[in-house]
């Protein structure tokens, strides 16, 4: 694995090592769970994202205008 450092806010900090301690993990363990999940939401959300794109017709709205 890689090593990566990342600052945090002292509140975020506090709220994840209590989370930490509350589950039994390891900053670390629970930090490699957030990136993960992270990530794959993303991925997921951009290959649908680009699907519609490419696949997908759209209906069009216009505003009515006042004649």
């Amino acid at each position: 694995m890689n090593t990566l450092a990342v600052t945090l806010p002292p509140d975020l900090k506090a709220r994840l090592e209590a989370l930490a301690a509350e589950t039994g993990q390891t900053l670390e363990e629970c930090l490699l769970v957030a990136v993960r999940e992270y990530v794959e939401n993303w991925e997921t959300h951009l290959t649908d994202v680009h699907q519609i794109d490419e696949h997908e017709a759209r209906a069009v709205l216009n505003a009515a205008s006042e004649d």
